[in-house]
């Protein structure tokens, strides 16, 4: 455990780092503006060892960790120090994963030193790492913002009511983050958060080539519909923001159209070879063609469960008979009012039984 009087040295020599750096820069500025992020990184290194010399630190403690471990330069072994810079002229970064798999298991204080290289003169500034985390990202995996002119409160600690220690050495970092996201957006009146995966699911992750829907074999743009009408079944009255959101935050798909894979068409006057009394739209057929689809991954499709978990938890319970009447519900606002016995005869093909 760091007593006081180490952390307030371990602050002193950060400070005292910023100050040999921002003495360089100032003899040598274009050098600086002109550095890639690792030659900043070995700039840094070699600014907390010439540091260390005015400090109850010695330089053969100030041991590099660059792309192996986080943080990326240790000091004395409890202390740390994570390294970011922008060739621009604004504080603003995008920082490491939440989940710190790769964080030193000795390190107990880590400081942020960013610098910011555009602008008339490089500047650079210091400060605790959890002090200037302001949201979180999602890149290939969910990684902090970070602002350097983040006031005291307004972190995204601050935000979920949960530390930043509590947090990074949680099992379940990740699904936090993903719960305070969710409610955030129900807050500000748009259910659909920026898809969050959790570790267990980097089997679905979200393919780095983007793919147009016209592309899709017949039977993946099949599956694709009846898991769109299970999770969002406001499609069924043509509200798509949801389900469009979904195919690109989840399945890497782009519909330039989304109305067409389940509404186009019109009106239908026969479902499956049997002609209705009455002619329907033309979702109402989609539903019939993918019900064999939406009873399995109600039913059976247990790797569906945490999307349904996610983004229709309503379905928790007795699945099918939930997701038939918000069907109905559904269809009610698009102007076709069918009894539940009615409905189910419609998808099930049993036109015979009003």
């Amino acid at each position: 455990m760091i007593n006081q009087q180490d952390y307030e040295s371990f602050s002193d020599l950060m400070k005292a780092t910023v100050r040999v750096l921002e003495i360089k820069a100032a003899s040598d500025v274009s050098r600086f503006k002109k550095m890639t992020p690792s030659l900043f990184e070995d700039e840094v290194l070699k600014a907390i060892k010439e540091a260390c010399v005015d400090a109850p630190f010695s330089k053969e403690d100030v041991v590099p960790k660059f792309g192996f471990k986080f943080p990326d330069i240790i000091v004395s072994h409890s202390f740390g120090v994570e390294v970011k810079s922008t060739n621009k002229d604004h504080w603003t970064s995008t920082g490491s994963s939440i989940v710190e798999s790769t964080r030193d298991k000795n390190v107990e204080c880590i400081y942020m030193l960013f610098g910011k290289l555009g602008g008339t003169v490089p500047e650079f500034m210091c400060r605790p790492y959890e002090d200037v985390l302001s949201e979180i990202a999602v890149t290939h995996s969910p990684r902090y913002r970070i602002d350097m002119k983040l006031n005291a409160g307004e972190t995204i600690f601050d935000k979920m009511g949960i530390s930043y220690d509590t947090l990074r050495t949680s099992d379940n970092s990740i699904g936090s983050v993903r719960d305070y996201y969710k409610e955030k957006a129900k807050r500000e009146g748009n259910p659909m958060p920026w898809w969050i995966s959790d570790d267990k699911a980097d089997d679905s992750s979200v393919d780095m080539n983007i793919k147009s829907w016209h592309v899709l074999p017949a039977n993946e743009k099949s599956m694709l519909i009846a898991q769109s009408l299970v999770l969002f079944p406001e499609v069924i009255y043509g509200d798509y923001v949801n389900a469009a959101m979904w195919l690109v935050s989840v399945k890497g798909v782009i519909c330039a159209n989304m109305r067409d894979p389940f509404s186009a068409g019109g009106k239908v006057r026969k479902l499956n070879g049997s002609a209705l009394d009455n002619p329907l739209p033309h979702i109402v057929k989609t539903l019939s063609d993918k019900y064999s689809l939406i009873k399995q991954l109600l039913e059976s499709d247990k790797d569906f469960q945490d999307q349904m978990a996610s983004f229709n938890p309503e379905l928790s319970t007795c699945p099918l008979e939930t997701w038939l009447l918000q069907a109905q519900t559904a269809l009610g606002k698009a102007k076709v009012h069918l009894t539940s016995k009615r409905l189910v005869n419609l998808l099930t093909g049993n036109l015979e039984i009003s």
